[in-house]
């Protein structure tokens, strides 16, 4: 598989999934209210609309608009170990922003992430682990009033 053929696939997968976020995710998560002006699925629809836009685009740019390319696809055991690893961390980390709550699941995920990626400095570490979600909570909970899990 060529690159070009393996970025085409991935276009196609971004879209397939923003459609099935579009029909079933956004409808099953979002409930509807009678007392706004603006309907509150219009912002989830906007993004997977761009999402699902852009990977359609990359799809059809990479199939008809751009040359072949002859080096291989970038598909090997240790980027898929890699890939495994992200996802099972964001799978721990929504696991326990549902039942122990937001600020500790930010704080894991953002933590991990940051070890994940080469950090090693523990200030860095804990600078980075606490400060972003407890800024987004405080957003989201004292500006806003609207309350995370």
């Amino acid at each position: 598989m060529t690159l070009r053929i393996f970025e085409a696939l991935v276009g196609a997968g971004v879209t397939l999934l923003a459609l099935g976020l579009w029909l079933w995710g956004i409808p099953a998560w979002v409930e509807p209210n009678d007392f706004v002006t603006v309907a509150p699925d219009l912002m989830p629809r906007v993004a997977v609309g761009f999402i699902g836009t852009l990977g359609a685009l990359m799809c059809l740019h990479r199939l008809f608009l751009e040359p072949d390319r002859t080096s291989p696809a970038p598909i090997d055991p240790k980027s898929m170990v890699l890939t495994v690893i992200v996802l099972v961390l964001f799978a721990i980390a929504v696991t326990l922003m549902l039942t122990v709550g937001y600020i500790v699941g930010g704080v894991f995920i953002t933590g991990a992430l940051t070890i994940f990626m080469g950090q090693r400095k523990w200030w860095a570490i804990a600078l980075m682990a606490i400060c972003p979600p407890l800024m987004l909570w405080g957003f989201f909970e004292v500006l806003l009033g609207i309350p995370l899990p």
